[in-house]
């Protein structure tokens, strides 16, 4: 039986979604409870995205197999009940043998959220700036992304990565009242990339590089080291399968 379901969670007290010894992470968090309601399965869960230390999601996905048919109902009222209340499922559902959370996705969807004026209800879920940015500066930037690249300037290095190029289907800013969203679509994703893409596009949006030292970013020609932003402002929102 092939099992998908759908996550969330606020990730301010996780080391990231991958399990890591010692530590708390999103699926170390689940597979602790799945074990307890599961204990005669090995179970393998496996997430549409590895999100980083700190970063949320929304739409998360992930897909696992046991050995026999099960009450989808009772076992995800039972993992739900026992789990932290930071992280919550949201939907489930039985899929064919071939669908994988990870390599079945065709596009995911990350949004990042600042904020300009305090809330203490937003401080672990937004990045506080409260300088002026120039939103106009901000979309050159976002438009600058959409279509194939290489984002190697763009992403943490990683040694055994080495295919860097991503396709970028949309990405835009907007302004709404107290806040600015960054929307990113693409068909993958490196480690810290989107939130080197915010990073230096709020650079240039604060005129602390150039609009040409982005386009060389992108171009990987840059003498540029781009900022990256905090990751409690990054959301992974949604995961789009065919």
């Amino acid at each position: 039986m092939n099992i998908k379901f759908k996550l969330e969670y606020d990730g301010t007290n996780y080391h990231g979604w991958q399990i890591q010894k010692d530590l708390p992470t999103i699926q170390g968090e689940l597979k602790r409870a799945f074990e307890i309601v599961l204990p005669d399965e090995k179970i393998n869960l496996i997430g549409s995205g590895r999100t980083d230390q700190g970063v949320h999601a929304y739409g998360q996905v992930v897909s696992f197999k046991i050995s026999k048919k099960i009450n989808l109902n009772n076992l995800f009222k039972s993992i739900n009940g026992i789990i932290n209340n930071d992280i919550y499922i949201s939907a489930f559902q039985e899929v064919n043998e071939n669908f994988n959370a990870r390599y079945s996705a065709k596009y995911r969807l990350y949004k990042y959220y600042i904020i300009k004026k305090y809330s203490p209800f937003r401080k672990n879920t937004t990045w506080l700036l409260k300088s002026n940015i120039n939103i106009n500066s901000l979309n050159v930037c976002a438009e600058a992304l959409v279509g194939q690249h290489d984002f190697s300037m763009l992403s943490k290095n990683n040694i055994e990565i080495y295919n860097k190029q991503c396709i970028i289907y949309e990405s835009v800013w907007e302004d709404s009242k107290n806040e600015l969203i960054y929307t990113i679509k693409a068909n993958r994703f490196l480690h810290h990339m989107v939130r080197f893409i915010v990073g230096a596009s709020i650079e240039v949006a604060q005129s602390k590089i150039n609009q040409s030292d982005f386009i060389n970013l992108i171009n990987n020609i840059s003498n540029v080291s781009p900022f990256c932003a905090p990751s409690k402002g990054l959301f992974l929102h949604e995961v789009t399968y065919e």
